[in-house]
């Protein structure tokens, strides 16, 4: 019989209890003591440094979202940094997420480009997650960012990534629920269509050398704790901000896979790594988040337009097995990661959930 962490509202069958809390818990506790707050300091005069008479002296990625709108607006209005701004447009991007990256782009006076995917290969990548039956549908966005804000950053000799995740209310996502790595989307893809991937962005361990040997570091401003709400409400109030429904809603596809896909055919309801993480930081009671995580989320796939027919026929085919696929084995690299981590390339939470 599962248990319910103390704390928060992980259970026992995808988190470790001990007698307090459960191991994410823990986690949560170990970054709020790395939370220097001189840390931010230190970290925006490196940046204005090095940056200092260039035309940009940062990436940021955007998605409309709450926390890449709010980290960009506290970028430039207070702490008056020059980032190049990069967007990933997978031809799926809520309406309101579009209307609140344009106004405040426009309104900061950034320069932002956008990547357009190949849409008939991304597609196909998709379909390749839908038909094996695989809970990581959604992972080739987020490893196409973070390729493409890299490769930016080289090619315009910038040195810092700011990527706006929050462990305050993202929290960290079971590594059963998830597995990014590049390697195991190409291998996902050539098994359902039986060709290389070679258009699609993929960031890849000989990507993360790659960069450590360049001095790029990806940093997340909100992991030093400041006041991120009046941040929000000042940067809803300038552009007249548009919502677009929850957590990762911004783009429609991710929102099918975290509304729909996930819990209805893997008994996967990533709200409760949102809700944790904000029990854990005090933004909500236990009690509230689990009112708010009772109330079941919903998709309307009427959104995929004339999609919907090729989604429907793909999401009851099979459940698959990640072991079937090429992966890298990231524990036996556990060393080399860790000076990644170090060299802030890879995010202290990639190390904790993939190499222990």
């Amino acid at each position: 019989m599962k248990k319910e962490c103390k704390r928060c509202l992980f259970t026992s069958d995808f988190s470790v209890l001990n007698d307090k809390q459960c191991n994410y818990c823990d986690l949560h506790d170990e970054l709020q003591k790395q939370a220097n707050p001189d840390g931010l300091h230190d970290m925006l005069n490196k940046i204005r440094e090095h940056g200092y008479g260039d035309k940009y002296d940062c990436i940021m990625g955007i998605s409309g979202g709450l926390d890449s709108s709010t980290l960009l607006y506290t970028a430039v209005r207070y702490w008056g940094l020059k980032p190049l701004v990069i967007h990933f447009d997978n031809n799926w991007n809520a309406p309101e997420a579009v209307h609140n990256m344009q106004q405040l782009i426009k309104k900061l006076n950034v320069d932002a480009i956008t990547y357009q995917v190949n849409k008939a290969e991304y597609d196909k990548l998709n379909e390749s997650f839908l038909y094996a039956g695989l809970p990581d549908a959604d992972i080739p966005n987020d490893i196409a960012m973070t390729k493409l804000m890299y490769d930016t950053a080289h090619k315009y000799k910038i040195k810092y990534i700011l990527n706006g995740h929050d462990f305050r209310t993202e929290g960290s996502t079971p590594a059963a629920w998830t597995y990014m790595d590049a390697k195991y989307i190409r291998s996902v893809y050539k098994a359902y269509t039986q060709s290389e991937l070679t258009n699609y962005p993929l960031f890849t361990f000989k990507d993360q050398l790659f960069y450590a040997w360049k001095g790029i570091k990806n940093v997340r401003p909100f992991h030093y704790g400041f006041d991120r709400d009046t941040m929000e409400l000042e940067m809803k109030r300038l552009i007249s901000w548009q919502d677009y429904g929850g957590k990762h809603c911004e783009n429609v596809y991710t929102e099918f896979v975290g509304s729909y896909l996930l819990p209805n055919k893997f008994g996967i309801d990533k709200r409760i790594v949102y809700l944790s993480a904000q029990v854990r930081s005090g933004r909500l009671t236990k009690q509230q988040a689990r009112e708010l995580f009772d109330d079941k989320a919903q998709f309307d796939m009427s959104k995929f337009g004339d999609y919907l027919p090729k989604v429907e026929a793909l999401i009851n085919i099979r459940k698959g097995d990640r072991a079937k696929y090429d992966k890298y084995n990231f524990k036996a690299y556990r060393p080399l990661i860790w000076i990644l981590v170090k060299l802030k390339v890879v995010p202290y939470t990639f190390y904790t959930k993939y190499c222990k």
